[in-house]
């Protein structure tokens, strides 16, 4: 084994290369890990001992499950066990349903096909806070510094009792039927013809199963597994990645068809959503999140707070505003967000990464419920979602978001950031600032409602420059003023 590198867990786990930082061994040493943290947690008085574990469709994920899996049985815990790939947000069902100790999912999510990762969720069934990573962190590599797990094979944990093997979508499946409004989305079946596509990871068949009994006509396509996710492409739901699926919907809507065709992605752990309009054209997060929130309002009737990340956009702090509410803000991480859906502090909580989930559901994103409460809505408005999102931004925009990456020396932008920040300008290209936020990264407003936002990336030597303004013209003149300012 590679012992040159060191094992981390960043934002949704462990990540590494198959074969290279991320082997058997590393799976073997990171789940001993886990059994030591969660023994220190509770000093050996368990409210439970049950650990669920999944695993999503890459290659080896299920043997590194399984190896996962007879490390916490050797170290006396109860395992349920996926009996197929499962998606995210069906593992954070699980764990609540079970009133489990937490969660180990092999995936890594939407990452190239070489990646592999081992994600740990406790109790709460939302992604691990910072307290509990860094715990994690330390003790995973002081294990690979001096090795050290229990261990038994599958088969004996099997016949031990140890292990059982469920299905956990079945459940998943009926919970979100319960919380969709199942008569609003059948009548609307004749009208709208989905495209569907889980990008050759776990969510195959399951959105088209349940429209499927609605009585809706659709096309799933990349629907096989594929541990390669078709060379050349992560499982990442990106409007890159999505433009055949672009076409197929745009093509289908030249034709004759008394239906119109949308389309409707997940990830590879589906956790992550893509939304494509009438034109096959990609529909952003930033929009389709207050979308979903001024939906939840005026047509569900679920009032409240809604929660977002520092690098979402303010669109959706406008339709809280409008409605009378607040909007929380969060560091980048959907780990923070869930934790305030699972407290119950926000109705809707989103990223502008893809991620979004709602009160009542699972405290972990679902791109699977999101792209249903899509088509509820478009039940529910009975217009394209093109013209929805007109409505939206003639409402509450004009709004234009970016993101841009900016390779740097980390250490350097360290170094110098805080004094750069402390000195900036109070007028900037022509605005006024009229604040400053450090939640996560080094976020300026101004006065006319645009901002600007500058992180280190947790993975690679970039920094990230988000922002958003009234016009693509004045985004781009801020966020180069911004890049200049700060290299």
């Amino acid at each position: 084994m590679n012992n040159s590198f060191e094992i981390e867990f960043g934002t949704s786990g462990y990540r590494g290369k198959i074969a290279d930082d991320f082997t058997y061994e590393a799976v073997k040493l990171v789940s001993q890990a886990v059994c030591d943290f969660l023994t220190e947690k509770y000093k050996g008085s368990f409210p439970s001992k049950k650990i669920i574990i999944g695993y999503d469709t890459r290659f080896l994920s299920e043997e590194f499950a399984k190896i996962s899996a007879c490390v916490f049985c050797a170290n006396g815990f109860n395992v349920i066990f996926a009996d197929t790939f499962t998606p995210t947000p069906v593992i954070a069902i699980k764990i609540l349903k079970e009133k489990a100790l937490g969660a180990v999912n092999i995936t890594a999510s939407h990452n190239p096909y070489n990646y592999n990762g081992i994600k740990f969720s406790p109790e709460w069934g939302g992604p691990a806070l910072p307290e509990d990573t860094e715990i994690l962190t330390k003790k995973s590599n002081e294990l690979l510094k001096a090795p050290r797990y229990n261990y038994m094979d599958f088969g004996s944990a099997k016949k031990s009792g140890l292990l059982t093997e469920e299905d956990f979508i079945g459940y998943y499946t009926e919970l979100v039927k319960s919380k969709l409004d199942l008569k609003l989305i059948e009548e609307n079946c004749g009208n709208l013809y989905p495209f569907i596509t889980s990008m050759h990871g776990t969510s195959k068949g399951m959105i088209g199963k349940i429209i499927g009994e609605a009585g809706y006509e659709f096309k799933e396509i990349y629907e096989e597994r594929d541990a390669f996710f078709a060379p050349g492409f992560a499982p990442d739901p990106s409007a890159k990645n999505l433009k055949e699926m672009g076409k197929m919907v745009k093509e289908y809507n030249e034709g004759k068809s008394k239906k119109t065709a949308i389309g409707l992605a997940a990830d590879g752990d589906a956790d992550r959503y893509g939304v494509l309009d009438e034109d096959g054209e990609f529909v952003e997060p930033n929009i389709i999140f207050p979308l979903l929130y001024n939906y939840y309002i005026e047509g569900k009737g679920i009032k409240g707070d809604a929660a977002r990340s520092v690098a979402t956009t303010a669109l959706v702090d406008r339709v809280a505003k409008h409605y009378g509410f607040k909007v929380i803000e969060t560091p980048v991480g959907f780990k923070y967000l869930g934790k305030l859906i699972s407290e119950g502090k926000a109705v809707i909580a989103g990223e502008e990464s893809s991620g979004l989930t709602v009160a009542g559901h699972a405290p972990d994103k679902d791109g699977i419920y999101t792209c249903l409460l899509v088509l509820e809505m478009l039940a529910y408005y009975k217009k394209p979602l093109k013209v929805l999102v007109e409505g939206l931004l003639e409402k509450f925009g004009p709004i234009f978001t970016k993101r841009i990456n900016v390779p740097v020396d980390k250490e350097k932008f360290k170094a110098e950031i805080d004094e750069k920040m402390e000195k900036f300008p109070n007028v900037f290209e022509g605005r006024t600032v009229t604040g400053k936020n450090a939640t996560d990264g080094y976020k300026v407003f101004f006065d006319d409602d645009s901002w600007l936002l500058a992180r280190l990336s947790g993975t690679e030597d970039l920094m990230r420059i988000y922002g958003e303004a009234d016009t693509e013209e004045n985004l781009d003149v801020l966020i180069s003023a911004f890049q200049r300012y700060l290299i």
